[in-house]
């Protein structure tokens, strides 16, 4: 058995996904191709560009923005959906150039995507029923993305930042990742806290706040050691198809403050891996932030749960075998 990837070449996304499974499925011995298309021809790009492409795998496994364009009578198609960006949630933080776009492009090839489709993947539970919600689709299976528990693992920590309490947050600076309410938190949490922050694939945000530090762009090995450096790993995400950031750091063995909405309360158990607050609300941010900072050993419990919870639920190999069962179910 074969199996061909189809998806756009990008850094972050559906790139980073599909160059893990590409990985795994390698590691499980599986025989597999990689095929990807420039990201500027996602969702709308004209067939002319794809008249001779050819797959050599028994099965095509693609992605929502580039699976229209496969011949639906060639072979089985596994489509996996990312964000669903016609959900009402994910539309409050679109432009009103995007919602048009989204409204009289995206979704009719999508729509496409879907239906070419002989296997649908949402990546979480809250995916899965907005896919039923808006395109109406019931056999939707969830399969969660994987970590490299190899590479995503505690490590000893770097304690240089003296007796401060380190926060990390990792992720495009964007509205729907609550980026605006880094600042917020961080002037109610005080001088006792610092906050280390990525700048992301697509963002370049400066604040202006002493206590929130830019880590710039980092290498996977550097954004292991920032993940294992910090204390506290912090997401107000007010939406995620997943939340790969969040799985990454509890591979490291950290605790998690996030919000209690979308797919987050999968990853993150309420009182043993960290705490869910509710969305926007940064006095219960800082709150459950220094009722942790208060406690090393809670720091050090919540963070092995985390580690055994993606060992248990979010590594690659689980990943890989899943796809491998709707595989030969396809076959």
């Amino acid at each position: 058995m074969k199996i061909s990837l189809f998806c756009k070449k990008v850094e972050a996304g559906g790139g980073v996904y599909f160059n893990s499974l590409y990985n795994t499925l390698k590691k499980l011995n599986l025989d597999v191709e990689s095929i990807l298309t420039p990201r500027y021809l996602g969702y709308v790009p004209p067939k002319v560009f794809f008249k001779n492409l050819k797959f050599n795998g028994d099965i095509i496994h693609t992605s929502e923005d580039v699976g229209f364009v496969v011949d639906k009578k060639s072979k089985p198609i596994v489509t996996t959906l990312f964000h669903c960006v016609l959900d009402p949630a994910y539309q409050k933080y679109t432009t009103n150039l995007q919602k048009i776009y989204h409204k009289f492009f995206v979704k009719k090839y999508v729509e496409k995507s879907l239906k070419n489709a002989d296997s649908i993947i949402a990546l979480s539970e809250h995916s899965k029923e907005s896919i039923k919600k808006i395109f109406g689709y019931e056999n939707v299976k969830v399969i969660y993305p994987g970590i490299d528990i190899e590479k995503f693992k505690p490590i000893k920590k770097d304690n240089n930042s003296g007796d401060k309490t380190k926060l990390l947050f990792v992720g495009n600076l964007i509205k729907r990742k609550g980026i605006d309410l880094l600042p917020k938190i961080m002037k109610e949490l005080g001088d006792d806290f610092v906050l280390y922050h990525t700048s992301g694939l697509r963002t370049k945000k400066v604040f202006s706040e002493k206590n929130i530090i830019s880590l710039g762009n980092l290498s996977v090995d550097n954004l292991i050691k920032a993940y294992n450096d910090c204390d506290i790993f912090l997401s107000p995400s007010r939406l995620e198809s997943f939340g790969l950031s969040v799985a990454e750091a509890m591979a490291c063995g950290k605790p998690v403050v996030t919000t209690n909405y979308s797919s987050l309360p999968e990853l993150v158990i309420d009182g043993k891996g960290g705490f869910l607050c509710k969305m926007d609300d940064i006095k219960e941010f800082s709150e459950k932030i220094k009722y942790l900072a208060k406690d090393e050993y809670l720091m050090k419990r919540m963070g092995k749960f985390n580690r055994k919870k993606v060992l248990n639920d979010f590594s690659s190999e689980k990943m890989g075998k899943n796809y491998i069962k709707i595989y030969k179910s396809l076959i």
